[in-house]
Order: structure tokens, then C-alpha cells, then sequence
């Protein structure tokens, strides 16, 4: 019976929730067209904050002392499910860009509204383009100060909640544009929806931002011991949601 209800449940959200994220996009399109700066930044994140409300899902926000206004930071977010960018913008204090998966520039009002907005594709099965989209990263990051780019490290969405090995591109990027990494770390997400399934359960999601990690001093040869350091952050605040 309870699983009856979720899926009754969850296809009410959705039909309730797909069409205002249709509007929602279509609204950040053509506002991207007149707006620009803070002006065109609150308007994405009041978006996100309404397709999230939408589906039943709450953010609780904690470490925004860890984040100072107006510095740029290679921000870096566990990846869950599909409502991670939703989360990320809605839930993140400063303005931030990042890359996306290029399949999803293919989408449906979607793709040209993340398009319209510069996110960069990249691909997850072909290293050298993945590389090239990494290289336009960093010249973004140089054009756009005060402005945070964000890398989901792992690549791709868990399947079982547990956080899986990070890729190093996210890490060299950091370097290579000479800025801190700020570990942004979401709880609870993957008890609403997970990887495969298209079912939403109304909750709460709990965003942790730890205090940034300085990527001065380390080389290529060197960037597994930053990998290891930054996950070993995700994976301790994940086993203690609640540590201060």
C-alpha cells in the first residue's frame, strides 16, 4: 500500500511540477535576453527554488560563514540525482556556473536554456573533448571574476547513496585557474530520488559548506593527494551529517 501511494503520489508531483518547470525555463530564457549580472542570477536561483518547491523538497543551508561574499571558488557537489543543479543554484549564496553533461543540451527547452545561460558541455565518454570543454572552463573562469564555477567530481549520479571515486579534471581545473575548492556537500537527496527511477519523494535535502581548501602547491604529480583530500571531506561529513 505505501509503495502504491508513493507512485501516486509522485506522479501527481509530476504532473503538477512539469509544466511550471517548463515555464520556469522559458522564463530564464527570455529574461536572459534583457538581464545580465545579480538581476539575471536571482532570477535562476528563484526558479530552481520553485521547481524544488514544487516537488516537496526543502533546503537547509549551513557553513555559509565558510563562503566569503564576491571571492570565485571551484565549488565542488556530490552528484545524487536529477534535481542536483536545481540544488546547487537555489541553495548556493554566491552566483556560480559550471559544466553539464552535452546530452543534456539536447533536451527540450532544457538544453537551450542552459545553453542560453553558458553552462559548458562535457562529455563523460570521450577524454579529449572533455579535456578541450576543461580548457574553456578556465578562460570562463578568467573572463567572469567573482563569479564560482562548480564540478560534480564524481562524474556521475550514485546509485546507492555512498560517494563514488572522484575524476581529476575538476581538480587540475582548480589549479590551473588558481582557486580554492569549496567542498558543497548535500545530505538526504538520494531518499528523494535516485539514479533509474523516475519516482520523487517529498524531503528535505541538508547543503554543508565546508571551509575551502587551498589548491596553491600542488602539481599534476601531485593532484591525487588533493583528490584524497578534498573526498576524504565529502566522506566525513556524509558518516556525520549533524558534526559541527
Amino acid at each position: 500500500m505505501r509503495a502504491l501511494f508513493e507512485r501516486l503520489r509522485s506522479a501527481l508531483i509530476w504532473a503538477f511540477a512539469l509544466p511550471v518547470f517548463v515555464a520556469a525555463c522559458l522564463a530564464v530564457s527570455l529574461g536572459s535576453f534583457v538581464l545580465s549580472g545579480p538581476p539575471l542570477e536571482r532570477l535562476v536561483k528563484r526558479a530552481c527554488r520553485l521547481v524544488l518547491s514544487c516537488c516537496g523538497i526543502r533546503l537547509e543551508l549551513a557553513g555559509a560563514a565558510n563562503l566569503v561574499p564576491g571571492r570565485a571558488y571551484l565549488v565542488m557537489m556530490n552528484h545524487v540525482n536529477f534535481f542536483d543543479p536545481f540544488v546547487f543554484y537555489a541553495g548556493f549564496p554566491g552566483f556560480a556556473r559550471g559544466v553539464e553533461e552535452e546530452s543534456h543540451f539536447r533536451w527540450p527547452v532544457y538544453g537551450p536554456t542552459i545553453r542560453r545561460l553558458g553552462l559548458i558541455p562535457i562529455s563523460r565518454k570521450d577524454t579529449a573533448r572533455a579535456i578541450e570543454s576543461l580548457k574553456r572552463a578556465a578562460a570562463w573562469i578568467r573572463s567572469r571574476p567573482g563569479f564560482s564555477f562548480v564540478v560534480l567530481p564524481e562524474g556521475t549520479r550514485t546509485r546507492d547513496g555512498r560517494l563514488g571515486p572522484f575524476k581529476r579534471g575538476g581538480f587540475l581545473l582548480a589549479m590551473e585557474a588558481g582557486l580554492e575548492i569549496l567542498p558543497f556537500v548535500q545530505m538526504g537527496a538520494e531518499r528523494i530520488n535516485r539514479k533509474g527511477s523516475r519516482l520523487i519523494r517529498p524531503g528535505r535535502v541538508r547543503i554543508t559548506i565546508e571551509p575551502a581548501i587551498p589548491t596553491a602547491g600542488y602539481t599534476k604529480e601531485s593532484v591525487g593527494g588533493l583528490v584524497e583530500r578534498v573526498r576524504s571531506v565529502f566522506l566525513r561529513r556524509l558518516e556525520n551529517p549533524q558534526s559541527e
